[in-house]
């Protein structure tokens, strides 16, 4: 599936995501209760899903028909991650890098300094990608 730029609601972008990460065909009552939404909400929602080419209606359930763009994430094996996890393991192994560094070589003032920035910022983007994902989730601020 090719990715393109939309602009989705809060309620619309929950319902695609959850969608997406299903990768099943799924149905108005079966998102209603997984989203905590009304099933009139839901189902207005898939429509206008629909009307954008985002969902398809088949005789399982509606299924993702399109990937769009959603702003920080990255697709990866049908979930979506906030990019600033990507960061994370970046800046984690990189402590990790000058950890062993530490017990082949020994300690040095650079190399505490490579764990505590490396660390502090995988710690960060990591914990601000996983509240970015919980918002995109749930919907609205988080």
């Amino acid at each position: 599936m090719k990715t393109s730029r939309v602009r989705l609601s809060e309620v619309q972008l929950r319902v695609y995501v959850y969608m997406l990460e299903k990768g099943r065909p799924l149905g108005v009552r079966e998102l209603s209760r997984a989203l905590d939404l009304p099933p009139s909400t839901v189902h207005y929602t898939l429509r206008r899903l629909e009307d954008l080419g985002l969902v398809a209606s088949t005789p399982e359930g509606y299924r993702v028909s399109r990937l769009i763009d959603v702003e920080g994430f990255l697709y990866i094996r049908g979930r979506l991650v906030p990019r600033l996890l990507v960061y994370a393991s970046f800046f984690l192994g990189s402590a990790l890098g000058g950890l062993i560094l530490i017990v082949l070589e020994g300690v040095t003032p650079e190399r505490i300094a490579l764990i505590i920035t490396s660390g502090l910022a995988a710690l960060l983007m990591g914990f601000e990608g996983l509240n970015a994902r919980r918002r995109l989730l749930r919907g609205g601020p988080g």
